[in-house]
């Protein structure tokens, strides 16, 4: 059997090729960006600290123009980048600071790049550095030049760059499903239900019958559904002027249903029952209040799942995995950040 696209592009897609496509993105606009006024090496100074370890103005100014120059690629010379600035500025201060956290705790838990694979990375996986597929030193120099950076501190980042995505393989790595969870997907895209859903918002009850009638007939309508009471349920239901929906036949697995915009709304689907079709609660989201009923539910004939179903389900287990992880490392780090580099002109 010859090799599907995944298992191809995951050979491609190494740990080192991986970090080549970032670094040689970013160095690609040093150049692009530089002699433009107020940019890289526009002054000294740093615009966070994380833990001890400070992120430095002329990275957050590379990594402010990496952000702009992808906008322009997927919008076109039409977007206006002067009213966004400070929107564009935050994300790259914020993208600096998690950075710099997964690199602590890589550190913290011994994921680590060498020296040899840091060395061997600048000189054989960098195309910007090489001609005629040669490393050459004086296309490293201006590089180094231009950023007004030293050999130590590209290295460091190389370093930190590898080790980060190292860590994110790491995480999809022992994420793959089990033979019993992939069957059990299998055997909920066979699993379709037809929900009956009625919204109500809470702010435009009040606004239609009084602030007092609405969270009257909203208690009595929660009432009701507590004793499971159909009758009573639609006649709150008229009263508070709202009506059923219904969202069609959808799978079991899916993450999301027709119409339910509310994630709570949507874990609650899972609580109904064919023996009691109607949920015996008010499922409650901020202002939305929500009523939801079974309609109905089959099973249906599913064919073997493609080998991407997999991959996915393996790539989004590991990103959960890896945010958790980061994030719990955020909570016990000290982190600050200059909010002044926003307003930089």
């Amino acid at each position: 059997m010859s090799d599907s696209m995944a298992d191809k592009m995951k050979r491609k897609l190494s740990t080192k090729s991986v970090t080549a496509i970032v670094l040689f993105g970013a160095i690609i606009l040093v150049f692009v960006f530089f002699g433009l006024p107020g940019r890289l090496g526009a002054g000294v100074g740093s615009v966070a600290r994380v833990n001890n370890s400070l992120i430095s103005l002329a990275d957050f100014q590379q990594e402010e123009n990496r952000i702009q120059q992808y906008y322009q690629n997927l919008f076109g010379s039409q977007m206006d980048f002067s009213s966004q600035r400070q929107l564009l500025r935050q994300q790259a201060l914020e993208n600096l600071v998690r950075m710099e956290l997964v690199s602590q705790a890589a550190q913290k838990n011994g994921i680590l790049a060498t020296d040899a694979e840091v060395r061997d990375f600048i000189v054989k996986d960098i195309p910007f550095f090489q001609q005629n597929g040669q490393f050459q030193r004086e296309f490293y120099s201006r590089y180094l030049e231009s950023t007004r950076s030293n050999p130590g501190d590209f290295e460091n980042k190389v370093r930190k760059d590898i080790a980060n995505v190292r860590v994110r393989q790491m995480f999809e790595l022992v994420s793959a499903p089990t033979a019993a969870e992939f069957k059990k997907l299998q055997d909920l895209k066979a699993q379709k239900i037809n929900v009956l859903f009625v919204k109500i918002d809470s702010e435009a009850a009040s606004k239609a019958m009084t602030k007092e009638k609405a969270e009257a007939a909203i208690k009595a309508l929660d009432e009701a559904l507590t004793k499971g009471d159909e009758t009573a349920v639609n006649a709150q239901l008229k009263e508070l002027k709202a009506s059923w929906e219904e969202t069609g036949l959808v799978e079991l697995g899916s993450d999301n249903f027709p119409k339910i915009t509310s994630a709570v709304a949507t874990e609650a689907v899972f609580e109904l029952k064919k023996t009691e079709p109607l949920l015996k609660r008010l499922v409650r989201d901020g202002n939305s209040k929500y009523v939801l009923k079974l309609k109905e539910s089959k099973v249906e004939e599913v064919k073997a799942l493609e080998p991407m179903t997999a991959e996915m389900m393996q790539k989004r287990r590991g990103d959960g995995m890896f945010e958790a992880w980061v994030n719990q490392f955020r909570s016990n780090s000290h982190v600050t950040m200059n909010t002044q580099a926003l307003q930089l002109q």
